[in-house]
């Protein structure tokens, strides 16, 4: 009798997992949120100020020519452009549908021009400049300063480039991905105004 006890309470402690087993674990602590970078503000967009153009009415870059040297070259210079009646109503441009950041005048036309492109593969504020070898819609656009191509940047201005054959010009906003172009088909210097030097496709 004795030994059948002892055996129904060893069988007892082992049912029970012979009080082998530790507490149980405790839940895992949950990682704390990490908190979402904070956004970096455009850095030209204050000194532009009110109004600022919205990138969504970006027109690409009127092109023209500003100065020729000499008979076989000529400096271009691009301005982006914005197309919204009250953008241009606001920025100085009555009745205008298409228009410049600012008047010329403006002392915030520079950073409005500068937050309406965006930072140039340079590294400056500016558009990208191409010289375009194809022919529409095969388009080859290769970026000025490149073996092969005839035109060059400025580096005190991004916004101007020095040609020194026919061809078409392109200027792109890093920001908007909106350009606009440029055919010069001759390198003769005008006897004339230079409005019209600049032909697009």
């Amino acid at each position: 009798m004795r030994l059948a006890l002892i055996v129904v309470l060893a069988a007892g402690t082992a049912a029970c997992g012979g009080g082998s087993a530790g507490p149980p674990a405790a839940p895992g602590t949950p990682a704390p949120p990490v908190p979402s970078p904070t956004p970096t503000p455009n850095p030209f967009a204050a000194s532009c100020g009110q109004p600022l153009p919205a990138f969504a009415d970006a027109y690409g870059y009127g092109i023209k020519v500003q100065l020729e040297p000499t008979n076989n070259k000529k400096v271009l210079n691009a301005s982006p452009a914005v197309r919204n009646l009250d953008y241009c109503q606001a920025a100085g441009f009555p009745n205008t549908l298409i228009c410049n950041t600012r008047k010329e005048d403006d002392p915030t036309r520079v950073p409005c021009d500068h937050y309406l492109s965006g930072m140039s593969n340079q590294g400056v504020p500016g558009p990208n400049w191409f010289q375009d070898f194809g022919d529409f819609p095969n388009e080859q656009f290769v970026p000025c300063d490149s073996p092969g191509t005839t035109c060059h940047l400025k580096p005190e201005n991004q916004y101007l480039l020095d040609i020194t054959e026919v061809g078409r010009y392109v200027a792109c906003s890093p920001a908007t991905g909106t350009c606009g172009d440029c055919v010069i088909v001759t390198m003769e210097k005008s006897t004339g105004s230079l409005g019209g030097l600049c032909k697009h496709k």
